[in-house]
C-alpha cells in the first residue's frame, strides 16, 4: 500500500474522461494511462480522499468487488514502483540565462498588401514606420545570429512581416548570405517564410521549393469566413485570389508547410473551416485562436464551452481520417508523449533568449509581438549585442516563478505566451487565463487521440 496522504494530486495528476475513455496523465513522467471504469473510480476516490489508499480501496470494493479492488490496487502500485504513476516533481538546476540564441524572426517588411481586421501588427507596421528591410540590415542580422549562437550548430531564420514577399529580393539575398556565413562558421541554417500568398506567383513558388524553405500560408477557411477578416485595402475579400495560389504552393511539394487560419468569435464553428481547408487538399493545418481583437472578434471565456466542443469534434475527425487512410495533421494536436525538452518544459517558446525578432531598422525584440514596446527593445543588430537587463527578465520567467507551477499542463506549455500575458495584465509572468484553458482542452484532445490509437 502506498502512502499518498501528502501527495499534490492537483499539480501532478490529471484525471479526466473524454467520450467513453478514462485517461490519467502523470505530469512529471509524462506517462498517459488509459483506465477502465473500475480503475478510474479507484483513482477518483483516491484523489477525492486526499491520498487515503485504504479508503479508496474500501470504496472500490463496495462499488464493485473486494477481489477487483485488490487487483486494481496492485496494478496501480506496480505502476508507481515503475516510476510512471504518482511521481514527484524533480528539482532542476537550470540557468536559462546561459542559453544561446538559435532563431531569429526577420521582419523584412513592415508593409502589407492586406488589411486583416484582427491584425495584431497594426496592418504590418507594428506601430512603427512602414518600410522594407535593407540588405545591409539583413546581413547584420545574420551575422548577429551566427556570432551570438555560441556552440549551437542548427539555426533558424524566419521571414516575417507585414508581408515578406514584398521584399523578395532581400529574402533571396539573405538566404544566399545566410547559408554562406553558416557554412563558414560550421553551422547550418534553415529558413521559414510566412505569407498571405497575395503575390505567391509561380516563380516565387519555384524558388521556395528549390531552396528548401518551409512555408506558412495564411487562409482562414471557408470563403465567407476568410473574406470577413482577411481583406484588401478597398475592403474586398481575398479568398478568390489566395486560395488557388496556396493550393499551387502545396502541390509544388515544399520541404514543409502549414496552412494557417485564425478563428474568432465570428466563426466558433471552426471545425467547418478545418474541413474546408482539408477539402482543398491541405494535410497540414493550423487554426489559431485570435490574439486580442475588437469586441465581436475577440474570444472570451463565454466562448470556451463551444470552443471545447469544436476541439473534441476535431479530434474525432482526425481519428476518422486516419481510419480511412487519409491522415490530417492538426498543429495543436501534435504531441510528443515523451514530453518536450527541458528548456521548453520550463520556459515555453524561448522568446528573449533562444528566439529574437529584428525590425527593418535592425532593432531587436524578444519576439515579433513585443515589437514597438520601448521597454522590451533589446538593442540593434548594428551594435551586435542585446540589453542584458531585458534578457534577464525573460531568463527569469520560468515555471518556478509563475502561478502555473501547480497546473497539470505546465510542462506542455512552459508557462504560456509571454506576450499574451503582458497584453492582458502588463506582466509577462501572469498567464493569460483563456489561452491556458484552450491549451488544456487541446492537450486533453491530444491525449484522447493517443488513447484511441493505443486501442488499435
Amino acid at each position: 500500500m502506498i502512502n499518498l496522504r501528502h501527495y499534490n494530486f492537483s499539480a501532478n495528476i490529471h484525471l479526466f474522461r473524454m467520450k467513453d475513455i478514462g485517461i490519467l496523465l502523470d505530469v512529471n513522467s509524462g506517462a498517459v494511462h488509459v483506465l477502465d471504469d473500475q480503475t478510474f473510480y479507484f483513482v477518483k476516490e483516491l484523489i477525492g480522499n486526499r491520498g487515503d489508499w485504504e479508503l479508496a480501496q474500501t470504496l472500490t470494493a463496495a462499488a464493485y468487488s473486494p477481489v477487483l479492488a485488490e487487483e486494481i490496487g496492485k496494478e496501480l502500485e506496480e505502476a508507481y514502483r515503475a516510476g510512471i504513476l504518482f511521481t514527484e516533481e524533480a528539482e532542476f538546476e537550470f540557468d536559462y540565462g546561459s542559453f544561446f540564441p538559435k532563431s531569429i524572426c526577420l521582419n523584412v517588411a513592415h508593409l502589407c498588401n492586406m488589411r486583416c481586421r484582427y491584425c495584431f501588427a497594426q496592418q504590418g507596421s507594428f506601430g512603427q514606420n512602414q518600410g522594407l528591410m535593407s540588405m545591409e540590415v539583413a546581413r547584420q542580422a545574420v551575422d548577429f545570429l551566427i556570432r551570438s549562437s555560441g556552440p549551437r550548430k542548427n539555426l533558424e531564420l524566419d521571414f516575417f512581416g507585414g508581408e515578406p514577399l514584398l521584399n523578395m529580393d532581400v529574402v533571396k539575398a539573405t538566404v544566399e548570405y545566410g547559408r554562406e556565413r553558416a557554412s563558414q562558421a560550421g553551422k547550418q541554417v534553415s529558413f521559414t517564410l510566412t505569407t498571405n500568398a497575395m503575390t505567391l506567383e509561380e516563380q516565387v513558388r519555384d524558388y521556395l521549393v528549390a531552396e528548401g524553405i518551409s512555408v506558412i500560408l495564411s487562409l482562414d477557411g471557408r470563403p465567407e469566413v476568410n473574406d470577413r477578416m482577411r481583406i484588401l485595402p478597398d475592403g474586398e475579400g481575398t479568398y478568390r485570389r489566395i486560395a488557388p495560389r496556396i493550393q499551387a504552393m502545396v502541390a509544388s511539394n515544399p520541404v514543409s508547410y502549414y496552412v494557417r487560419g485564425t478563428f474568432t468569435a465570428r466563426n466558433l464553428d471552426f471545425i467547418n473551416d478545418f474541413l474546408h481547408l482539408a477539402s482543398l487538399g491541405f494535410e497540414n493545418i493550423s487554426l489559431e485562436p485570435v490574439s486580442g481583437g475588437a469586441p465581436g472578434i475577440a474570444l472570451t471565456e463565454e466562448h470556451l464551452p463551444q470552443i471545447a466542443l469544436q476541439y473534441e469534434e476535431l479530434a474525432e475527425v482526425i481519428l476518422a481520417r486516419e481510419r480511412e487512410g487519409k491522415p490530417l495533421n492538426f498543429f495543436h494536436f501534435n504531441l510528443d508523449l515523451n514530453g518536450p525538452c527541458l528548456a521548453k518544459r520550463l520556459t515555453g517558446c524561448g522568446a528573449g533568449i533562444e528566439y529574437l525578432a529584428v525590425t527593418p531598422e535592425g532593432d531587436i525584440y524578444p519576439c515579433h509581438q513585443f515589437i514597438g514596446i520601448p521597454e522590451f527593445k533589446m538593442g540593434n543588430v548594428r551594435e551586435g549585442m542585446v540589453d542584458e537587463s531585458v534578457r534577464q527578465i525573460f531568463a527569469g520567467n520560468t515555471l518556478s516563478q509563475k502561478e502555473c507551477r501547480n497546473c497539470w499542463a505546465r510542462f506542455h506549455c512552459g508557462g504560456g505566451c509571454h506576450a499574451q500575458a503582458y497584453f492582458q495584465s502588463g506582466d509577462i509572468s501572469v498567464p493569460h487565463q483563456l489561452t491556458c484553458l484552450m491549451h488544456q482542452k487541446r492537450l486533453e484532445c491530444s491525449f484522447y487521440i493517443a488513447a484511441r490509437r493505443m486501442e488499435g
